[in-house]
């Protein structure tokens, strides 16, 4: 067999995209792993050999299904073609190759067509071998908008896989939803996971949403999915944390409604962190439930007790870009919101919330060493507490 490398993958389609690659990945046909023994060689299963931080050459390889889930593959090197390579890849818009030194463009399962049309389409058959591309497919979707279809028989196909998503790895399912949380459409992600009829085998709490219609003057929206999704869409910061508490802000309802009849206590920390499906590191989720358990309590801040207005302020663990997050959350919830033209929607006064935050990071050094006894720890909590309240009573 000739050898020969081809540039392949995400490079060549953000080429004819029009949009600007970043990392190239080659496939090299006819080689073996002696011809890159000068290279780093990465990857266990199959190898990877590094030419610099975004550039990598793999052996052209073919798959065979052996197990479930995403690692329940075996690898082939000997004697693969280049078509073979492209086949095993999961849609034809991924499945180009570049021959760079003459210019030509390899397309033997149509990409190019299906790009111009803006088509996602799967190769063949062997896409369902990988629950992971159900959600590449969502996240291809959200990258690339809703003007995006995804094609008839692609659809039927994965729906039929719905018992295979049973065998996602959560780590796997988190970084996709990473990735996905970057980007400005990442809402179309989770319609297009519902509209392809496999959300509740994935994120059963999240599809949960879809079954609940609060019916109040201050939700007149379809569902609260539609809810939840219109709020995500009005998120313009990239942190994920925020994100994720616009996507999960409102995960208890369907429970306290079913179990109490209304929303009350929906964001219950305890009730919120059991319905969590995705395995999310600590400091992210630790910052995303100090938002959603807010996320109630400043629509009304500026009428709360004084003490219940510190113990607000004191759960941001003085972080101020954590507070200016709980305030986009808040604008967000409520353009995402369909309200009756008989409520007044809530105006927060964010100069008054960023104001009250600075100024109860209250010290006690001075007060302390004015008095001409040290005074107890009792004493000084009791200090801080009274100069807390009078700098509430001075700005609400």
């Amino acid at each position: 067999m000739e050898k020969k490398i081809y540039l392949v993958g995400g490079f060549v389609r953000d080429k004819l995209l029009n949009k600007k690659p970043k990392d190239k990945d080659y496939v090299a046909v006819g080689y073996t792993e002696s011809d890159f023994c000068n290279l780093k060689k990465v990857g266990t299963s199959f190898p990877v050999f590094l030419l610099d931080s975004h550039t990598q050459i793999a052996l052209a390889r073919k798959e065979q299904k052996i197990g479930n889930g995403y690692n329940g593959f075996v690898c082939d090197t000997d004697n693969v073609s280049l078509v073979d390579d492209l086949r095993r890849r999961d849609l034809t818009i991924n499945a180009i190759a570049l021959d760079e030194e003459s210019g030509e463009i390899i397309d033997p399962f149509g990409g190019v067509s299906d790009i111009n049309n803006k088509i996602l389409r799967h190769i063949c058959e062997s896409f369902c071998e990988d629950p992971l591309r159900v959600l590449r497919l969502a996240r291809f979707r959200a990258k690339l908008g809703l003007l995006w279809k995804i094609h008839s028989s692609t659809k039927v196909l994965v729906y039929s896989m719905r018992d295979e998503l049973r065998y996602l790895e959560p780590n796997r399912v988190y970084k996709e939803v990473e990735v996905v949380l970057s980007y400005a459409n990442s809402h179309i992600f989770f319609e297009t996971l519902f509209e392809l009829g496999v959300l509740e085998y994935i994120f059963p709490n999240i599809y949960k949403l879809t079954t609940l219609k609060e019916g109040n003057l201050y939700h007149l929206e379809s569902s609260v999915f539609s809810h939840t999704m219109a709020t995500l869409k009005n998120i313009k910061s990239k942190k994920i944390s925020l994100k994720l508490a616009a996507l999960y802000h409102d995960i208890g309802k369907p429970h306290t409604y079913r179990a109490y009849g209304s929303g009350a206590g929906h964001e219950n920390l305890e009730l919120v962190e059991s319905l969590i499906e995705l395995q999310i590191p600590t400091k992210i989720k630790k910052d995303m439930l100090i938002l959603i358990t807010n996320h109630i309590k400043i629509k009304n801040i500026e009428e709360c007790k004084s003490s219940t207005i510190i113990r607000f302020f004191d759960s941001f663990r003085g972080n101020k870009n954590l507070l200016k997050e709980q305030i986009e959350l808040l604008k967000a919830d409520h353009k995402g919101a369909i309200w009756h033209k008989s409520i007044k929607k809530t105006q927060i006064n964010k100069d008054n919330l960023l104001k009250a935050f600075l100024a109860l990071q209250y010290s006690p050094k001075k007060w302390i060493e004015s008095q001409s006894k040290k005074p107890s720890n009792e004493q000084i909590k009791n200090h801080i507490l009274r100069e807390k309240i009078k700098i509430i009573k001075e700005i609400f």
